[in-house]
């Protein structure tokens, strides 16, 4: 009994180190096939533009982040502007069809997702930020073999990600939506169409499902890195 229970002590042993050394290496993959660790340290500013589709309709839009959480969105309209932005402590918005003219602080659940998110890839020194990755296995996403990587932030938000096994990118993200009428159920980003940008592999088509339809597509046209954006762009405008 006693050497039964040895062997399958050192089988466990074995079976998570090889699974700890098996997430190590996809992620050593992953910085150094999307242009490396430091060179992802030293982004500090992105801006993109493209268009967002939603159903049938598409929209000219911007997209624009500085480090560590300041982001906003500016997409025309029919010739109106919305404007979505979190400048580090307020998340607000301009939005003509809904609030009027003028800029409002957002409902409280999408203020508090504007404000989870990360400027850089939340796998970057996720130990000192208090995350843990875990490698769940093999999955097969729309025909491509992938490693299911489970990250849960130091706040206890779970995402999972899918890295393709042979270039070690991610080609979709799963999360929870935690506000609106599709609260509770799972969103589904796709990632696809990487280039090179200033030595750095970024994806230029995103799609994201839930339950399987398409809700929304970017098509990046450009994207620009460390450009200078002061932190006034992304303030509330409060008078």
């Amino acid at each position: 009994m006693l050497k039964r229970l040895l062997i399958l002590m050192v089988t466990f042993i074995a079976t998570f180190s090889l699974s700890a050394q098996s997430i190590d290496e996809i992620l050593n993959h992953y910085f150094e096939n999307i242009g490396g660790l430091e060179k992802w340290r030293a982004l500090k500013t992105t801006q993109m533009v493209g268009k967002i589709s939603m159903g049938p309709m598409e929209f000219s839009g911007v997209i624009t982040a500085k480090t560590p959480n300041k982001q906003r969105v500016d997409v025309d309209v029919q010739g109106q502007k919305i404007i979505q932005a979190y400048d580090g402590t307020t998340a607000w918005w301009i939005n003509p069809f809904a609030t009027g003219p003028e800029a409002q602080p957002v409902p409280d659940e999408m203020a508090q997702e504007m404000k989870n998110q990360e400027f850089e890839s939340p796998f970057i020194d996720y130990q000192q930020k208090g995350s843990a990755v875990e490698l769940l296995g093999e999955e097969e996403v729309e025909g491509t073999a992938t490693f299911k990587v489970k990250l849960t932030k130091k706040n206890g938000d779970i995402e999972n990600y899918f890295f393709d096994k042979e270039y070690f990118i991610p080609i979709m993200m799963q999360s929870p939506i935690t506000s609106g009428q599709a609260k509770g159920q799972m969103t589904e980003t796709y990632f696809s169409d990487y280039q090179e940008v200033e030595g750095l592999m970024m994806p230029f088509f995103l799609e994201v499902k839930i339950g399987g339809e398409t809700t929304q597509k970017i098509t990046l046209e450009v994207i620009k890195l460390n450009i200078d954006i002061q932190d006034t762009f992304f303030t509330y405008p409060k008078e």
